[in-house]
């Protein structure tokens, strides 16, 4: 791999505050001397650096160049991994004022689509980029489904700041890991606002609705930079929790490394997602009680539009027949196209006990 001077030498053009280069660095020295990447994996992600740092740099020139308003408030979906985010966040894009950062809009970002054409330009680009991925990730579907006209997570956003789990799910990177698991995302957001300044220019929303999971440890970071956010948190087993996330890990590492320590993946995602969950029983305290509501996991599944019901009466959104008609189809389409992901524990050198220690707190917070 390359190192960052070398890095940012190509590219040479203005990147904005230096917050990055830290993050970057030991990204870069982790691809060189942690994790044992294939030829495949050290060309994708060289050549991915370069692309973010473009797309960052165009994105600070567009900021630069016109005056952006402050964007609309967002609606958040977040809880630990695989709780079932993803369903949530794709049933409540039906309401037409809500809006997502589409699939398409993440991976071809800059400049800003301002037509038909160019619109329809990009998320041809992404379908062929999600059927390659898929090729090499032949599990991906029966895990993480994507489309390009699907909104999709935050984390390919803060990849702008190099602040991003999404580096350590394709890669071991364990000092990278650890950085992003303690660092403040103060900057991250500065850039994840400036994202949705720019995607405003275009159609602003009543609410910007968005996803991630790591926001449970960045509560203090969102509310600095959106004051009027409002969470919907959802909880589900970590021993369900844990297994899956690291199944989903292994998968996409398993296309850019030529070995994955599955071992040392398990500790890896216990010792994270541990401590993310509870940073946000801490951090949780800071959001107004009438920005927020808990969901749980099976009560959703068993009944998701129940749980969108109570979402929209908490936050004091009318939910039109409409609206609820778009959402009752997507969830019957769900379930018929629902596919079986198979993991476990086991294979990761974890047991329940291991995971029950760990999440003791979470657990009883939430009825677990």
């Amino acid at each position: 791999m390359i190192d960052l001077d070398s890095v940012l030498k190509k590219i040479n053009l203005p990147l904005g505050e230096d917050d990055f280069k830290e993050p970057l660095s030991i990204l870069l020295d982790d691809y060189s001397n942690a994790s044992n990447l294939n030829r495949l994996g050290a060309l994708t992600f060289k050549n991915g650096i370069k692309e973010k740092l473009r797309a960052r740099a165009k994105l600070l020139d567009f900021v630069n160049s016109n005056n952006l308003e402050e964007p609309s408030s967002p609606i958040i979906i977040s809880g630990l991994p695989r709780s079932g985010t993803t369903y949530l966040f794709d049933i409540m894009y039906c309401f037409e004022e809500f809006r997502g950062p589409l699939t398409w809009e993440l991976f071809e970002m800059m400049p800003v689509a301002q037509s038909r054409y160019h619109r329809g330009y990009k998320q041809l680009k992404t379908e062929l980029r999600l059927a390659l991925f898929r090729a090499l990730v032949p599990n991906l579907m029966n895990i993480h489904h994507m489309k390009s006209n699907l909104p999709e997570e935050c984390q390919l956003i803060t990849a702008l700041d190099f602040k991003s789990i999404s580096f350590a799910y394709s890669a071991r990177v364990p000092n990278y890991q650890h950085f992003i698991g303690h660092c403040d995302y103060s900057s991250a957001f500065m850039w994840h606002k400036r994202f949705l300044q720019a995607m405003e220019t275009t159609i602003k929303p009543s609410y910007w609705l968005l996803k991630d999971p790591c926001h449970i440890q960045h509560i203090e970071e969102i509310l600095n930079t959106y004051p009027d956010a409002k969470f919907v948190f959802i909880h589900r087993n970590p021993i369900e929790v844990i297994g899956s996330i690291s199944s989903l890990t292994f998968n996409l590492r398993s296309a850019f490394s030529k070995r994955v320590d599955n071992v040392g993946l398990g500790k890896e995602s216990l010792s994270f997602w541990g401590n993310a969950s509870r940073e946000f029983l801490t951090q949780r305290r800071q959001i107004p009680e009438s920005n927020m509501i808990d969901i749980n996991f099976l009560d959703f599944t068993n009944n998701p539009i129940a749980a969108i019901d109570a979402i929209f009466t908490k936050f004091d959104i009318n939910l039109n027949q409409e609206t609820r008609e778009k959402m009752l189809s997507f969830a019957e389409q769900k379930s018929q196209l629902s596919l079986k992901h198979n993991y476990s524990l086991d294979e990761f050198g974890l047991k329940e006990d291991m995971v029950n220690q760990v999440f003791s707190a979470y657990k009883n917070e939430f009825n677990l």
